[in-house]
């Protein structure tokens, strides 16, 4: 739940400063705020977010030197494939990532507005990534394991994939099948292992 809390709090903060930035004279649509990075062994890592309505900067902040946190406060659609990859951690050290498709409300820090990625194909190569509210339009290739949504059963909005959830191996399915029902979000279309 803190770490819900923090991601929720993070998510605020930056949307606030999206709107504090949009009030200034600069045309730059790409919001992005990075706060520290730094190589390990294991991971690189940025600790840090993106906030953005542009397909290309969208691609760039959820690939291999992007940020852990990526958000849009807008739909946005693209012509091409996203590929998420990379390993990051969060403010806790934890691995992971995640895609905020939504609106947070600074006072409730819940979902006020939910937004749409549409992409012909998103395809998961990070551990532990998180779909948080929202929905993306297209098809889901999940490659890497603790792949999630994230819900707020308080409001009744869960993330969804509006076609198809592809796994690579039955044991990845396995385990999201093994999630709790907030975690498993809204699929329209199949829910299989990749042939």
């Amino acid at each position: 739940m803190k770490k819900k809390n923090l991601v929720v709090l993070a998510a605020a903060l930056l949307i606030s400063g999206t709107v504090l930035t949009g009030c200034s004279s600069d045309k730059s649509d790409n919001k992005d705020a990075k706060t520290e990075k730094s190589s390990t062994k294991k991971s690189d890592t940025t600790t840090g977010a993106s906030i953005t309505n542009d397909a290309t900067k969208l691609a760039g902040g959820l690939g291999e030197h992007g940020f852990w946190l990526v958000a849009i406060t807008e739909d946005v659609t693209s012509d091409k494939d996203i590929t998420v990859k990379g390993s990051f951690k969060d403010e806790e050290g934890t691995v992971a990532r995640e895609l905020a498709l939504y609106k947070s409300n600074p006072d409730t820090h819940k979902p006020d507005a939910l937004y749409t990625l549409t992409v012909p194909k998103l395809t998961i190569e990070s551990e532990n990534f998180g779909i948080a509210q929202g929905t993306v339009k297209g098809d889901v290739y999940a490659n890497a394991k603790g792949f999630h949504f994230e819900s707020d059963a308080d409001k009744g909005t869960k993330g969804t994939v509006d076609g198809n959830l592809i796994f690579k191996t039955q044991a990845l399915k396995d385990a999201y099948d093994g999630l709790a029902d907030d975690q498993k979000g809204t699929v329209t279309g199949e829910i299989k292992v990749a042939e």
